[in-house]
């Protein structure tokens, strides 16, 4: 149907469609940051915090200086903590952002140096030693990350299976709060610091802890 000339939309004037680029001469990043700007939008999330692992060895051992000793004598660095279930071992492990992760983490093993601590710890009883590993991390909803435990005996881990969960439950509230960054190693009560014990010290604190009570 043909519309009479009086009814036909006129062309031209204010109305006329403007005319679009030729798509070989559109930048579409010149238009885009012209636009909305060069830097992307902020996100008014909170900056993620380094992560950081934390090793607490438990041990059945009673004394504190003891463990301390025993530490001094085998080279590991890392605070003694009393506890009404035995002395531990702990030790804030630091990382740079991704650099630090190996294979082994990325499976959710424990690192290097606290799978030491644990293998020589676990030598001092029959009873072994636990290791706690925490992996720590700040998200958008505040302090992120996981526990894993695990059992050793005489030097090597264990095929038990241990629940992080039921270990934290029968052991001092200093413990978790060690996992979890609430207090350092050096802020817990009667913390030993490594290297404090000057070698001679160390052995005879420890030799004394190994003897058997007179009958």
């Amino acid at each position: 149907m043909t519309l009479p000339p009086e009814d036909r939309p006129e062309r031209g004037g204010d109305d006329q469609l403007p005319e679009l680029p030729e798509l070989s001469d559109f930048d579409f990043d010149a238009e885009f940051a012209k636009a909305f700007g060069t830097e992307p939008p902020a996100t008014g999330a909170a900056p993620t915090r380094p992560k950081a692992l934390v090793a607490v060895v438990l041990t059945p051992v009673s004394s504190a200086p003891a463990l301390a000793g025993l530490c001094a004598m085998s080279g590991i660095e890392a605070h003694v903590v009393p506890t009404s279930r035995g002395a531990l071992a702990a030790r804030v492990i630091e990382r740079d952002g991704e650099a630090d992760d190996s294979l082994a983490e990325l499976l959710g093993e424990a690192p290097e140096i606290a799978t030491k601590m644990a293998a020589t710890l676990s030598r001092t009883s029959r009873h072994g030693a636990v290791l706690l590993v925490s992996r720590l991390g700040e998200g958008d909803e505040g302090l992120v990350g996981t526990i894993a435990a695990s059992q050793w005996n005489a030097g090597a881990r264990t095929e038990d299976t241990v629940s992080a969960g039921l270990v934290l439950a029968q052991s001092d509230d200093v413990v978790e709060q060690l996992l979890l960054g609430t207090i350092t190693p050096a802020a817990a009560e009667g913390a030993i610091a490594p290297g404090k014990l000057p070698p001679w010290q160390a052995r005879r604190l420890f030799k004394k802890s190994q003897r058997k009570p007179r009958p």
